[in-house]
């Protein structure tokens, strides 16, 4: 897909980058069928092609090629058949949506520097309570079936993982984790750049399951300090990829998208909050409101009911 014009870094003050460990396997080669061994695949869900937006930020960089999401939904149709759950767990997912919900722990990790980036139990709070709102329906659109509870807090005061959390991923990952693959690990710290977050797809959990979770900016929370991206979404965002949710504009307009029949195909990512776009000749304007794009904080505020049913049918395959 075509790369975005890359724009001003976020303006933040951050502790110099430590010296360290070089950076792991995670960022070094891009993946290919995702049932190959993790190892060679962890970057597939990291550094695929990184859209910037005009104004400095990006939700994150989880882009699959058309073939990679290809080979995982062949997986996750084998699974679900395998599970006996009808046409690729279509029976399942629609007994779900009429009743049953999904309610995730969460184990959330503050990693800090001193008072910078220590984010008070209210605000832990009030970003628990965006998820449950996003995903609840609450804001707009459908009521997924899905409820997040805060389960345990913790507190890592440490500059060197606070200044470079990509780099220390793999050290302090391992240390924090808590749970099992139903339990949402959400750690919140400095991300350098334009990043404003990033996830685990729920597929690779049995191989890497300490690594399962999502990390987000501290300053993307409820009442943050990043203009335009400081009402929680960003964390609404990242938890849908955890969930098994593509972005809106996966395989842009060619394939077979994000895989939900009731998000239309967009074929570049949303910049700012613009009053109309539509970007493919399919019908349907493209889902500039919708979690899984890249609009600012203020233009989101709905999942659609094909986004919660693939939820359940991602939830069955690989977190129940």
């Amino acid at each position: 897909m075509k790369l975005l014009a890359a724009a001003a870094l976020l303006a933040a003050l951050v502790p110099a980058a430590p010296s360290g460990p070089s950076a792991s396997p995670w960022h070094e080669r891009r993946g290919g069928d995702c049932a190959q061994p993790l190892a060679a695949n962890r970057s597939a869900e990291r550094h695929a092609d990184v859209r910037h937006r005009t104004d400095g930020h990006v939700r994150d960089d989880l882009d699959l090629s058309p073939a990679e999401a290809a080979a995982v939904e062949a997986r996750l149709n084998r699974i679900l058949d395998d599970l006996g759950q009808g046409e690729h767990g279509s029976a399942k997912a629609a007994g779900l949506r009429r009743g049953a919900r999904i309610t995730i722990p969460v184990y959330f990790h503050v990693i800090h520097a001193g008072a910078k980036g220590n984010v008070s139990l209210a605000m832990i709070q009030r970003q628990i309570d965006t998820m449950n709102a996003s995903y609840g329906g609450r804001n707009g659109g459908a009521d997924t079936h899905v409820s997040f509870t805060l389960k345990a807090v913790s507190r890592t005061d440490n500059a060197a993982w606070f200044g470079d959390p990509e780099r220390y991923e793999d050290t302090y990952k391992p240390k924090l984790h808590r749970g099992g693959k139903a339990d949402l690990n959400l750690y919140s710290t400095y991300i350098g750049g334009d990043l404003l977050g990033w996830s685990t797809f729920p597929w690779r959990y049995k191989s890497d399951p300490e690594m399962d979770g999502v990390t987000i900016h501290y300053a993307s929370m409820p009442g943050g300090s990043i203009h335009n991206f400081n009402k929680g979404f960003s964390a609404t965002h990242e938890v849908g990829h955890w969930l098994g949710l593509y972005h809106t504009f996966q395989d842009g307009c060619s394939g077979q998208g994000d895989r939900v029949s009731d998000t239309p195909a967009e074929r570049d990512p949303t910049n700012g909050c613009p009053a109309y776009k539509d970007t493919c000749p399919t019908p349907g304007d493209d889902p500039i409101h919708n979690y899984m794009d890249y609009s600012y904080d203020t233009c989101m505020n709905s999942f659609t009911a094909g986004q919660g049913a693939r939820i359940h049918k991602v939830w069955t395959a690989y977190r129940a």
